[in-house]
């Protein structure tokens, strides 16, 4: 192999050098990048799943340039109600924008687009890679485990989660670019600055890329492993000022991002789940420990988990998990307590995984997600291929060599397979939701989901099931107590339909679905006045609803409020001019308001 910085292996006497093409440095990483992408084939195909239908189909914010000044200013959801403000993602809402205005709500573009920058995502990798491990096959079985490990499919195949697809792709960029800035000091200043430039917009993509200042500061202080400009020799002090000034302009990019996320969410992020210290802390290592069994064994990946929190301390939720990841740590200081490279992709490993153990700012139940591991298998992906590079070095034999490339073959081809099987479960929400139920089945927002797929199919029996289990399980699921409400209004079930509307206000007063469906049902049981009082209390909270405006103006107009109707009908009007119902509703009025006409004289 080629060692990167180092000269070619000739090969011994009597042996035919390999083709030229075989040394030709995008050989390796164009063949990883085909085998990622063969693993996700199908994925151009499936459909638009999840919260796709809120942020892609119907997320006014990314239909038009006129909204980016808001994207700086606001949190990333806040078309969404009901949204929590933890996220300042200006740059990841840049990335929905530019799809919107190219595919529209196409799923084929959503699904390349994603599935491009995850293969250059992989390749950056590789370069990356080969800067720490100096072998090309060791590269590429790190782009290869990164390429092709099955946790990575969520962000994969599923659009709305492209934020970790652009923050790592900016982030691997910034990383490559600083490194190449310090080997050519006549453009040194460029490349660094274009360095400092894609890791601002990586960390506003998503909030892990944070990291960053911290990477480019250990690689300084360890000698610069990832670069042929090796770092001169001096002592602990000069180490210490050379890596401060080297990750100064990063920090500052990073401090800048948090300033303004400060300044837009009102702090680095908002408690959506009450809970003590206690609990939070018993939680942290059966999460730590799930996700290192959905790294080493992939076998049951879903969209949804039902790990819950652990309230009582225990040997099999907390001790164990706690040893298991003490041992695992100890083991990992071992192999790389000398090598610097590996210091740093431990690093990348952990960081990233540290802003996840702040349960208390998920949704309660939804504080475990195979996304989240993206950018930390950067980290890893580094540490196997320096583990596969040590291993060609220390077992030099062309048989040993041997043996390491099959089993490395192996595993690639189970980890494409599994990762092919895996894109399955995306094809649509049905299959999606159904896989949910089936690994995490005491799920609330699995079995809702679920429920609400087959409503919508028109399995009315099954729908109704699954929103009672979602009820049953997660009582403060506020949608799964709404939806039961919208099935009862579909079949005329009113009585039932009021009451579940009527315990979802009660968890979620801000919810203008709610209110507008107790509003429909008082209208379906002749009680105009509380009905028109439930409508405008869901205006108030969702002012640019024109379902809304639309419903109220023709109560308002049962009710003999023409000039109310027709201002309701007209803020219709206004989003849309052609609405049918609108403009047959004011035709209407316009009726009742012209003058009768005058009777024709009788002849005599």
């Amino acid at each position: 192999m080629t060692a990167y910085g180092g000269e070619s292996t000739t090969a011994p006497a009597g042996v035919h050098s390999p083709p030229a093409w075989w040394n030709a440095p995008w050989l390796f990483p164009l063949v990883a990048v085909l085998l990622v992408a063969a693993a996700y084939v199908r994925s151009p195909g499936f459909e638009l799943v999840f919260d796709d239908d809120i942020i892609v189909k119907s997320n006014p914010y990314i239909t038009s340039v006129r909204y980016i000044p808001s994207y700086f200013t606001e949190h990333v959801w806040s078309n969404l109600m009901l949204a929590r403000k933890n996220y300042y993602r200006p740059v990841f809402l840049l990335w929905l924008l530019g799809n919107y205005e190219e595919f529209g709500t196409d799923p084929l573009g959503w699904h390349l687009s994603s599935l491009l920058l995850h293969l250059g995502s992989v390749a950056m990798l590789y370069f990356l890679a080969l800067r720490f491990t100096r072998e090309r096959f060791s590269a590429f079985a790190a782009a290869l485990l990164f390429g092709l490990h099955p946790i990575q499919v969520e962000n994969v195949v599923w659009a709305s989660c492209s934020t970790e697809l652009v923050s790592s792709f900016l982030a691997l960029a910034a990383m490559l670019c600083y490194l190449r800035s310090l080997e050519a000091p006549a453009k040194r200043m460029l490349r660094f600055t274009a360095a400092v430039v894609l890791y601002a917009l990586a960390v506003m993509a998503k909030e892990a890329a944070i990291i960053l200042p911290a990477i480019v500061f250990l690689h300084e202080w360890l000698g610069r492993p990832a670069s042929s400009a090796r770092a001169p020799e001096r002592n602990r002090l000069g180490a210490f000022l050379a890596s401060f000034k080297e990750s100064l302009p990063f920090g500052i990019a990073g401090l800048c991002y948090l300033a303004a996320r400060f300044a837009v969410l009102g702090g680095l992020g908002t408690a959506v789940v009450t809970m003590t210290k206690r609990v939070w802390l018993q939680t942290i290592p059966s999460i730590l420990q799930a996700y290192l069994i959905h790294v080493v064994w992939p076998a049951r990946l879903s969209a949804f988990y039902d790990y819950p929190y652990i309230t009582e301390f225990s040997m099999r939720a907390v001790v164990v998990p706690c040893i298991l990841l003490l041992g695992l740590g100890v083991l990992l200081a071992l192999a790389i307590r000398k090598s610097p490279g590996g210091q740093i992709a431990a690093v990348w490993m952990v960081l990233p995984v540290l802003p996840v153990l702040d349960i208390p700012i998920f949704p309660r139940g939804e504080f475990l997600h195979d996304r989240y591991m993206y950018h930390p298998l950067i980290g890893l992906s580094l540490l196997a291929g320096l583990g596969i590079a040590a291993l060609e070095r220390r077992w030099a034999s062309e048989a040993s060599h041997r043996l390491i490339y099959a089993a490395c073959g192996c595993a690639a081809l189970a980890l494409g397979a599994a990762t092919f099987h895996q894109t399955g479960f995306w094809a649509n929400n049905f299959a999606l939701y159904t896989r949910g139920v089936e690994v995490a089945p005491r799920s609330g927002f699995a079995n809702n989901n679920l429920g609400a797929v087959l409503l919508n199919r028109g399995q009315w029996k099954e729908a109704m099931a699954q929103f009672q289990k979602a009820a049953d399980y997660s009582p403060s699921l506020y949608l799964a107590h709404y939806d039961l409400g919208v099935g009862y209004f579909q079949v005329g079930r009113y009585a039932e339909a009021e009451a579940c509307f009527k315990r979802s206000l009660a968890i979620m007063p801000e919810d203008s679905d709610s209110h507008l469906f107790l509003g429909m049902t008082y209208y379906h049981t002749n009680r105009m006045p509380e009905a028109i009082a439930e409508l405008r209390q869901a205006l108030a909270l969702k002012p640019s609803a024109t379902n809304i405006h639309f419903a109220l103006g023709v109560m308002l107009k049962q009710a003999g409020d023409y000039d109310g109707a027709r201002a309701e009908l007209l803020e219709v009007l206004k989003s849309d001019p052609q609405q049918q119902g609108a403009l047959a509703q004011l035709r209407e009025l316009d009726q009742r308001a012209a003058p009768p006409a005058p009777a024709r004289p009788q002849k005599p």
